[in-house]
């Protein structure tokens, strides 16, 4: 089990802000800007960032093709906390909508952002033992049911010291992502960490607002 807390604070504010803007009629671009300004050391504030993987021979029962070569599988959680949430629950109830939404966009940047960073770990920790890995797939996104979190997450029994849980089949806290990898020494190159292009989830914003600026999503870094 690997447990990592020690991630950089790092964010790209025009990509939250565009993913406000896709909501639907919203403040001006300055207006969000000054919003983003303001909520980013009350994000920092809220945010306890835990990544925590696991590498395990791959079990059988599990039927994916990214898998069908791989000997093994990496298992993984991040999360920001409960922190987070309850602040943009709270933001919410107290009728600060414009502010809730930016705050709540921010967290989820800060989130893939701690993903490419904990890619770069996997990798390093995977290269060293002579392991490629696949791309990520996280359960909802097409290739693997929603309802497989909790099968990420009972191979990950410490994270319940960080209060995460099912909740409603859905992870718990809110601000939280669980994925794996596939490894094996027949893979020479590492797998990007995410690809918009690949992802199946059609209804994702973000995926929208990459095609319509036409740009690729950010690419970890290669450490194969």
């Amino acid at each position: 089990m690997n447990i990592i807390s020690n991630f950089k604070f790092q964010l790209n504010k025009d990509r939250v802000i565009k993913m406000v803007q896709s909501y639907g009629k919203m403040p001006q671009y300055s207006e969000l800007d000054k919003m983003y300004k303001n909520l980013l050391p009350i994000l920092k504030d809220h945010s306890n960032p835990l990544g925590i993987f696991k590498m395990e021979e791959k079990d059988e029962s599990i039927n994916l093709n990214m898998l069908s070569n791989c000997k093994f599988t990496i298992y993984c959680l991040i999360t920001l906390g409960e922190k987070c949430t309850n602040k943009i629950n709270e933001m919410f109830e107290n009728g600060n909508f414009y502010e809730a939404l930016v705050l709540d966009s921010m967290s989820s940047n800060y989130l893939f952002n701690m993903s490419s960073q904990l890619h770069h770990i996997i990798c390093s920790k995977a290269s060293k033992i002579n392991l490629g890995i696949t791309h990520k797939v996280a359960p909802g996104d097409g290739e693997i049911e929603l309802e497989y979190q909790n099968n990420i997450l009972s191979k990950l029994r410490d994270a319940n010291f960080h209060n995460v849980k099912m909740v409603n089949n859905c992870v718990y806290p809110h601000k939280s992502l669980t994925y794996i990898y596939g490894a094996d020494e027949s893979i020479s190159v590492n797998g990007d960490d995410h690809c918009c292009s690949r992802c199946s989830n059609v209804f994702c914003n973000m995926r929208h607002i990459e095609k319509e600026n036409n740009y690729a999503v950010e690419k970890a870094i290669n450490c194969a």
